[in-house]
Formats: C-alpha cells, sequence, structure tokens
C-alpha cells in the first residue's frame, strides 16, 4: 500500500502549479478521498496501458481492469461536486486561477486526460505485479472505499515519511 500511496502522491504532486511550489499543498483526508474517487476510474485505465506491456495475460488489470474503471466511473458525476475544490486546490493558485475560468465540463475532461496520461507514463514497470495485485485486491469495493484507504494510507506514509511528495495530507 505505501508504494500505491506514493505513487498516488507523486500523481497529485505533478500537477503544473505543483512543480514550483516551496510549501507541499496540503490536502485533508476527506479532499484527498473525493479527488481520488473521481479519478479512479482513469488511474485504473492509465495504469493498466501501462503495465499491459509487462503483465502477463492473466493478470487481473488485462482482464478486468477496464470493467472496473467502467463499474467506477458510472458515479464520476456524483464525486466531481467535491473532488473539483481539491483538484484545484492540488494545481496550486495560479494553474488553479487559470482552470477556474474554464467551464466545468473542459475542469472535468483536463482532469480525466491528466490523470490517465500522467499515470500511463510515469508508472515504473517493475511495480507493475504489486500494483495489479493492489488493484485485485481493492477491486470488490466501491470507489468511495478504495479512495479512503488510499487516502489514509497516504496520511499514514506521509506521517511516516514527511517528505513522500508535494502533497501532504493534513489534519482536517
Amino acid at each position: 500500500m505505501k508504494r500505491i500511496a506514493t505513487a498516488i502522491a507523486a500523481l497529485l504532486s505533478a500537477a503544473p502549479g505543483l512543480a514550483s511550489a516551496a510549501e507541499p499543498i496540503c490536502l485533508t483526508r476527506t479532499e484527498a478521498t473525493s479527488l481520488l474517487a473521481y479519478a479512479l476510474p482513469q488511474a485504473i485505465e492509465g495504469t493498466s496501458k501501462r503495465c499491459a506491456q509487462v503483465l502477463p495475460a492473466d493478470a487481473f488489470l488485462r482482464r478486468h481492469g477496464g470493467e472496473l474503471a467502467a463499474r467506477y466511473s458510472v458515479q464520476k458525476a456524483r464525486y466531481w461536486p467535491k473532488a473539483k475544490p481539491a483538484f484545484l486546490k492540488a494545481l496550486g493558485t495560479d494553474a488553479a486561477d487559470t482552470v477556474r475560468s474554464l467551464p466545468d465540463e473542459t475542469t472535468q475532461q483536463l482532469a480525466n486526460t491528466f490523470v490517465e496520461g500522467f499515470v500511463s507514463q510515469r508508472i515504473a514497470l517493475k511495480t507493475c505485479d504489486e500494483l495489479d495485485l493492489a488493484i485485485d485486491l481493492l477491486s470488490p469495493l466501491p470507489p468511495e472505499n478504495t479512495a479512503g484507504l488510499i487516502a489514509l494510507t497516504m496520511e499514514v506514509a506521509s506521517e511516516a515519511e514527511p517528505k513522500l511528495g508535494k502533497i501532504a495530507l493534513c489534519k482536517n
């Protein structure tokens, strides 16, 4: 789980506004959970695409990644109202000001494209087996439980290793 938390923290910290942030962006566990619940379908798709080249044919992601992403996508609209402020906060002030002026549909497309593209380019291929197993183990859960567990793991990991990334989980 620590590797997943590190990967998610890296994903969130790669937002354009965060690259120049001197201080970590602080998301509460609730904000992180909302953002993760919204982003899970694209993260799963990106992981599936990235890892397809190294996973065996019977791997969970190769067999069921698309259907899991589709199942999690069904509820995305429900998560967006709480995920959007967390996404804007994670972008940092300058980028958020620009994105805030965009139509909501465009902001969603930007978030979707960013998550899937970033994941598909940045996951280390040597972690694909572990990610496949983790996603398989988490797959029976609804998206909010999976997102909550990942956010909790990020919080615990960031307390143990404060330099986890440019996203910090702060106390509510």
